[in-house]
């Protein structure tokens, strides 16, 4: 005698390591649990004769946060007679786990509906997505972290340290793009050098410390008076350099004098006493002094050189025009 096809049916679905019901739902509000498999009664902590005799123990574990949501599921696929699929929090023995239920509902002759579905316990998958979730928020994080580390490291690598202009590094290697730039596009580029007056005797009377507020208030000065377009740059020592993209020899002219006068009326404080100093600055221009970054920072420091004779005055480079050296 062969054995009952239906019976290995029942063994089969009574095993199977998911929760699966059978639950007949009349007109009037009723509901009776028709079939509920071992491994559903043991995912809602009960007995299958609790789940028999108390069929709302199938859906009362559901979280209190999600219920409402749970509810307008289940009666939207009633109304449109459709399977629906959810996935949330569930409470079992006060513990808070995760599962997700499916099921279909199937109307009989009488106008009851039956739904016919299942129930995994997913909690461990959410454990390993929320482990999953918060190693990428971590490693978010880090390489966020690393990112912003790598950009303070290229920027203080550009910076001097004391003044926080542009330092030479990036002067050389700015120079010669922008140099090709406005050679490409017909512009003019103007460099204004300077150096600070009698800057040795500042440190030799009053000391570093003193000679370093000096060069870190030039350097504030020409980060606050310049465009954002300029490159300012602290050159080496107490030299610095200016360049101006798409500005003319006589813009440059003008903008310099006011750093000039700017910079004389500040006052410094050492020892009791008050002390000022001065700029000498010398300009040179693309293409009215050179046409290469040595030639017009060669012109540059002519006119500077120029300037230091005298102190405190601004002279722009004539080398090209009459090979001689003039101030203005």
């Amino acid at each position: 005698m062969s054995e009952n096809p239906m019976i290995r049916y029942d063994q089969l679905v009574e095993n199977l390591p998911i929760g699966v019901y059978q639950l007949r739902a009349t007109p009037d509000g009723k509901a009776v649990v028709e079939y509920a498999n071992r491994y559903l009664a043991e995912m809602l902590g009960v007995s299958t004769d609790a789940l028999y005799q108390d069929p709302a123990l199938v859906f009362r574990h559901i979280h209190p946060e999600g219920r409402e949501a749970f509810s307008e599921q289940i009666w939207t696929a009633v109304q449109e007679g459709r399977a629906f699929s959810w996935e949330g929090k569930v409470v079992v023995s006060g513990e808070i786990g995760w599962a997700r239920i499916a099921a279909f509902p199937m109307r009989s002759v009488g106008g009851d509906v039956i739904w016919c579905g299942v129930q995994i316990d997913i909690t461990g998958q959410k454990q390993v997505e929320d482990a999953l979730r918060e190693a990428n928020l971590l490693l978010a994080t880090r390489l966020e972290k690393i990112e912003k580390l790598q950009a303070q490291l290229r920027e203080h690598a550009v910076r001097d340290y004391l003044t926080g202009l542009f330092n030479r590094r990036y002067l050389d290697e700015t120079m010669a793009r922008e140099l090709a730039r406005s050679r490409r596009e017909t512009r003019k580029l103007s460099v204004v050098l300077m150096d600070i007056d009698q800057f040795k005797g500042i440190n030799d009377i009053y000391g570093h410390q003193v000679g370093d507020e000096v060069l870190i208030a030039l350097g504030q000065l020409l980060m606050e008076n310049s465009r954002s377009s300029d490159i300012a740059c602290r050159y080496g020592g107490d030299e610095f350099v200016v360049v101006m993209l798409n500005a003319s020899v006589e813009a440059a002219h003008k903008r310099a004098e006011e750093w000039r006068l700017a910079f004389a009326e500040k006052q410094f404080r050492a020892n009791g006493k008050q002390f000022s100093t001065t700029l000498s600055m010398g300009i040179a221009a693309y293409p009215l002094h050179g046409s290469s970054p040595r030639g017009i920072f060669q012109a540059a420091d002519e006119a500077l050189y120029h300037s230091k004779k005298y102190k405190n005055r601004v002279t722009i480079s004539r080398r090209i025009a009459t090979g001689r050296l003039g101030s203005q």
